[in-house]
């Protein structure tokens, strides 16, 4: 086996940067991307908040039953096929969005979209990563993740711009290709292992002899039986909850506050681009300092963010996204550098899709209940106070994990 080292490393170039680039569209398609079509449903199908909500609810609960599966088609048969159909499943649905007519249609297509993301989303990209790396992991999930801050900063903006000049219904006829012009990278540049090109995972060497020459990995079964699976996570569920429920309501929130559709989506643009901001520092100052400080670190700004947001003080909103936004990609970061950390790369595809069940479902829960937080009182007071205290638990939750002592770099 060969050994590259520093930036000349394959994982860099030919993993992180592929990724990021997946992650990026993907991500931001069917989060952010997807919001600034709000509006304009409810005022075609004549439907409520939570009503419309609830899809976001459906995609992610389907994004989370599916994960497991898309985690053992990527253990089993690799990244690529996976990726493929998710991206592939992406496209036609926001093609079929332009025809909506009923809200039945836009929870089947939501469906169709967390599919997507259990076939190209963050399962995916994580373990791909991951089986790359072995020092410097947290970086390079750091820089990959950054991939869906970036994303749901300029896809909000992009799409309105779309929206403005064609219409809602022509401009999902547009955007469903951008998808497609992921699978010549998928199919040309990404690799499955390192071995199959002749190299080792970056610092698998001195892993392995940190452990006396063992993988160090869990098989999936044993993984679930141990207290780190369940508290990572009971904090995964609690922030996904949060900053799901966040993006899912932010469009709606500052246009409630008097802004124009333009001015409200630059409202993602400080909390992606933070989330960004934290993904990227989060992971290399975790390369030094212990991941834990940093994991406690990230969800503080949360929270700060959360509590701020709850006084539902309009002077308030725009630091209190830029502080919610750079603890959010921080904490993105570590839970999936945890996991990879603690549980190792043997069964990593099973094992992040089981967490996704646990994550994707609070994301799921999150939108769906804020706006439902909101119809019933009139204002998102309550809905971000209920993300303040998710945030809390997470924090108890994330103190509580024991990751193994990391080898020296």
């Amino acid at each position: 086996m060969r050994t590259q080292t520093g930036w000349r490393f394959y994982g860099w170039w030919g993993i992180v940067l592929p990724a990021f680039l997946v992650i990026w569209i993907t991500n931001a398609l069917t989060l952010a991307g997807i919001n600034v079509f709000d509006r304009h449903i409810l005022e075609a199908l004549e439907i409520s908040r939570g009503t419309l909500k609830f899809g976001d609810t459906i995609q992610l609960l389907a994004s989370a039953a599916l994960a497991p599966f898309g985690g053992w088609i990527a253990d089993r048969y690799g990244v690529r096929p996976a990726m493929i159909g998710g991206t592939l499943i992406l496209s036609l649905a926001l093609f079929l969005f332009s025809g909506v007519e009923s809200v039945s249609d836009v929870y089947l297509l939501r469906l169709a979209m967390g599919a997507s993301l259990a076939g190209a989303g963050l399962v995916i990209c994580v373990t791909i990563v991951s089986r790359w790396f072995v020092s410097q992991r947290g970086l390079a999930l750091g820089l990959m993740l950054s991939g869906t801050s970036l994303g749901n900063a300029v896809i909000p903006q992009l799409n309105t711009w779309i929206i403005g000049e064609l219409g809602w219904r022509a401009a999902f006829g547009v955007i469903c290709l951008i998808p497609l012009a992921l699978l010549p990278v998928i199919l040309f540049v990404i690799k499955e292992w390192p071995d199959r090109i002749g190299l080792e995972p970056l610092g698998a060497a001195a892993a392995r002899a940190a452990r006396g020459g063992g993988d160090g990995g869990y098989e999936f079964t044993a993984a679930l039986r141990t207290a780190n699976f369940w508290l990572i996570g009971i904090a995964a569920f609690c922030t996904f909850y949060s900053i799901l429920g966040l993006a899912g309501n932010l469009f709606l929130h500052m246009q409630d506050l008097g802004y124009e559709d333009r001015a409200a989506a630059q409202a993602f643009f400080p909390l992606f681009v933070m989330g960004l901001v934290g993904k990227i520092g989060a992971g290399a100052l975790s390369e030094w300092l212990p991941r834990k400080g940093v994991f406690a670190l990230c969800l503080a700004l949360m929270l700060c963010g959360a509590v701020m947001l709850a006084t539902l003080e309009p002077g308030l909103v725009w630091p209190a996204l830029w502080l919610f936004g750079l603890g959010w990609g921080g904490n993105y970061t570590m839970l999936q550098a945890l996991v990879a950390d603690v549980f190792g790369a043997r069964s990593l595809g099973r094992i992040l899709g089981a967490i996704t069940v646990l994550d994707a479902t609070g994301g799921a829960i999150g939108p769906w209940v804020t706006g439902m937080t909101f119809d019933a009182s009139g204002s998102y007071q309550q809905g971000f106070a209920i993300m303040a205290v998710l945030i809390g638990i997470a924090f108890v939750a994330s103190m509580l994990v024991r990751p193994p002592a990391r080898p020296a770099h």
